[in-house]
Formats: C-alpha cells, sequence, structure tokens
C-alpha cells in the first residue's frame, strides 16, 4: 500500500470515527482525545513521507552511481583488467592478454647484536636489509617474459639488480640475456626470503658468482634444469668476498670471458617444491641433485694480472614432508698467471636442515659451514655454527625467523649481512644473534 493511501485510509477512519461519535452519543472529552491521537498519527506519515522522498533521492542517485561504474568499467574492459591474483601480486593486464605486468613488493627488516668475545667489546643496531620492487610478466605474447627489479638496502644503496627477457624457443629451451643471477650456487638461486636462515651463508658470499650481464641458454622438462651462460664473470678474490657486476659498461667489468653452466634433477618429488629451503605438510618426499661450474678470465692488455678462476660445486637437497636437510661442496681455484704468483685452491662445504614442530608455522633449523683458504689469509680455515627458528604467519609472506651465529675460528673479513665483523689475528669466538621479520608480495 503507498504512503498517500495509508494517509486517505487514516482521514478517512478519522472521518468516519468523527461521524460515529455524533450518533453514537460519545463524550466531548474522549472524541477529542480521539482526534488528537489521529492529527497525531498523521503528522507523523507526513514526516515519514519526507524521509520517504529523501530515501527515494538517494536511490535515484545510487543507480546513477552504478550506472557511471558501469560505463567506466567497460572502458577498463576495452583498455585491460586490473587486480590481485594469489602467488602473483598486484597485476595490469591488457584485453586479449598479450602485454601482462605483475608488482611484487618484499623487505626484511631485522635487529643484530655482534659480541666480539676476545675484544669483549659488542654492537647492536637495527637496520633495513633489503626492499625490492619488481616486475615481471610478459611483452606482446606469453612467448616472451621479463623481470625488472630494484632493491633499497641498508647500505644505502639504490640498485638495479635484475633486468633480463626471456624468449621461449618452445620443446622446453628459452634463451634469456640481460642482468641476472649467473647459474652457478644452488643456494643463491633460492631468493633471499626462502632461505631457512635469517641470510645465506658466508661459504655463498665468498664463492658465489652473483649477478651478472650476458647470455643464457635454459632447458627445462618434468626433471631437469640446465643452463649454459655467457656472461661479464664476478669480481672474484682469494681474500675477500665474490661480487658480481652489476650495471657495468663492456669497458670496465674485469673479464675477458666467462662462462657458466648448471645442470640439477629431482631424483623424487617435484622441481616445485626445491624453490625454498623449507618442507612443507603438503610437499612430498623429494630429492634434487644439482652441479654447476664457472670459469673466467681476467681482461687482457690492461697491464695487471689476468687472473683466470675456475670455480665448481656439488650439491644435493631432500625434503620428507615437514623436514628438510641440504648440502653441498664447492671449490675455486685461482691462477695469476703471472711469473712467480701463487695459485690457490680454496674449498667450501655447507651442511644445513630444519623440521616443524607445529606443521607449517614453528620450524627449528641448524647450519655447520666450513671453508679452508689455502694459507691466503692468516688463519687457514673457518668453521661456522648456526641455529635458529621460523615463525610462518603466512608462509614466506610473513615470516619472523631468528638465529644465532657461532664462529669458531678468526672471521677473516667483515660480512655485515652475516652480523660478522674482521677479528683480531689468534681473536676467535665471536657471535651474533640475528632477528628479522620479512614481509612479501606475493
Amino acid at each position: 500500500m503507498s504512503l498517500n493511501m495509508k494517509v486517505g485510509v487514516l482521514a478517512g477512519a478519522a472521518s468516519a470515527m468523527v461521524a460515529g461519535v455524533c450518533y453514537g452519543g460519545s463524550t466531548p472529552g474522549s472524541t477529542d482525545a480521539r482526534i488528537a491521537a489521529l492529527e497525531a498519527q498523521i503528522a507523523q506519515l507526513r514526516s515519514e513521507s519526507a524521509s520517504w522522498l529523501n530515501a527515494e533521492q538517494t536511490r535515484a542517485l545510487v543507480r546513477d552511481a552504478i550506472v557511471d561504474s558501469e560505463s567506466r568499467a567497460s572502458l577498463l574492459r576495452e583498455g585491460g583488467t586490473a587486480g590481485f591474483r594469489e602467488g602473483r601480486g598486484f597485476f595490469l593486464s591488457n584485453e586479449d592478454g598479450s602485454f601482462d605486468v605483475n608488482i611484487g613488493i618484499r623487505t626484511q627488516f631485522r635487529g643484530v647484536y655482534n659480541n666480539k668475545d676476545s675484544a669483549d667489546e659488542s654492537t647492536f643496531g637495527w637496520e633495513n636489509k633489503r626492499t625490492r620492487i619488481s616486475l615481471d610478466g610478459h611483452a606482446g605474447s606469453p612467448d616472451l617474459t621479463y623481470m625488472v627489479q630494484w632493491e633499497w638496502n641498508e647500505a644505502g644503496g639504490n640498485v638495479l639488480l635484475d633486468a633480463y627477457g626471456v624468449w621461449n624457443l618452445g620443446n622446453g629451451w628459452d634463451w634469456g640475456w640481460g642482468q641476472a643471477k649467473a647459474p652457478f650456487l644452488h643456494e643463491d638461486l633460492i631468493d633471499d626470503w626462502y632461505q631457512l636462515a635469517v641470510e645465506q651463508s658466508y661459504v655463498h658470499g665468498w664463492f658465489n658468482v652473483g649477478r651478472t650481464q650476458g647470455t643464457w641458454l635454459h632447458y627445462a622438462n618434468d626433471t631437469i634444469d640446465f643452463w649454459v651462460s655467457f656472461n661479464d664473470g664476478a669480481t672474484q678474490s682469494t681474500t675477500g668476498f665474490n661480487a658480481g657486476n652489476l650495471n657495468t659498461p663492456f669497458t670496465a667489468d674485469g673479464t675477458e670471458w666467462a662462462f657458466t653452466a648448471r645442470v640439477e634433477g629431482a631424483l623424487a618429488g617435484q622441481k616445485s617444491q626445491f624453490s625454498d629451503y623449507t618442507s612443507w605438510s603438503t610437499d612430498e618426499t623429494g630429492v634434487l641433485l644439482g652441479a654447476a661450474i664457472h670459469w673466467q678470465d681476467g681482461e687482457y692488455g690492461t697491464g695487471g694480472e689476468e687472473v683466470e678462476t675456475f670455480s665448481w660445486t656439488i650439491d644435493a637437497s631432500a625434503e620428507f614432508g615437514q623436514a628438510n636437510l641440504a648440502g653441498y661442496i664447492v671449490g675455486m681455484h685461482t691462477d695469476p698467471n703471472a711469473t712467480g704468483a701463487t695459485d690457490f685452491d680454496q674449498y667450501g662445504f655447507v651442511v644445513q636442515g630444519g623440521f616443524h614442530i607445529v606443521p607449517d608455522k614453528f620450524e627449528l633449523f641448524g647450519r655447520w659451514e666450513w671453508m679452508d683458504f689455502d694459507n691466503a689469509l692468516a688463519d687457514d680455515e673457518l668453521n661456522l655454527v648456526t641455529i635458529g627458528f621460523n615463525y610462518y604467519f603466512r608462509e614466506h609472506g610473513w615470516k619472523w625467523t631468528t638465529d644465532l651465529v657461532y664462529a669458531l675460528d678468526q672471521v677473516p673479513a667483515t660480512s655485515t649481512n652475516h652480523g660478522l665483523l674482521a677479528d683480531a689475528v689468534n681473536d676467535e669466538d665471536q657471535w651474533a644473534i640475528r632477528s628479522q621479520m620479512q614481509v612479501t608480495i606475493p
């Protein structure tokens, strides 16, 4: 019943009541009271009528807004789509899907306490270890993919880490070019966000090739990955950490040539489950074996020593559903190619493992690493032990990691990545506590 009809009915009822009063012989006092009550109800209905008219106006505005939003959505559909995809993050795409970009945001913030026991010195502080923004997707066709990634770190660096394209050639083959990680250590190919400990191992920092500029060929099937890369090599040293060549011109990379090759295969389980070091309750039992080499020679005609290095590694990883185990051995032969200069053969070994005491939530882990510097440094060997835990709020998307690193021998070189500082000769027993919160999208 409409509001006008309600008012009419009420008015009619009032008239009838008045007539009834006249013919029914009611007293004047009761008649006045009834008329007053009816007038109050009519006033209330008129007030509701005003509110109802306002509501109708509001509905009209809402309808207009919906029509407008639909026209805008139509315009978006004509030009592309946007949204959020689980596991890929925020995305933009055109209508036919030939162009696609995924946007990733990741950050690690940590506190570090270091104690150099022999000197009775301690240092504590906070740092934004790394914050990264990445863009990846395909351009013009799903067969042409790309990745661009920037990093802001605790040293104040604003660095272009990755900038490369990959062309899918079919039948499992693809060709890539640009700046990316050289396919050498398996520990390096696992992203910083997917490690067990707060940071990758000290051995990794010493022997790794890192990011280089160059071109590579890659083959993959259900069980095997193979890479061969021609690149500008790494800044390698027998007395300090290795580093890649980021954004270097061709005249300043320090190498004449460099080659990297790697092969790895899953003997059991799925290759995809080895993209991190932990083992989830949904992971099946799996085993992955790998091996790689890196060979480079110094720049010719510079007047300096043309140092030639040859590095190799063999690695293995295993997952058992809530438990994991991984390890590798790595070696580096350095030949200065100069009369009377000393060749060096340095080695490193890493073994680590972890298990969930609360499925997919709370994980304990441990790591032992050993290095032989072949008398290139005052202390010839280094043993490091790391123990800690991970608490997964949302798997790697939101993770809290805390660990203790203990050096049984003299630490030869400072590594703020690991919370370790260079020891004086014959010093040892240095230790560090690191606690880190990590958030990633995706």
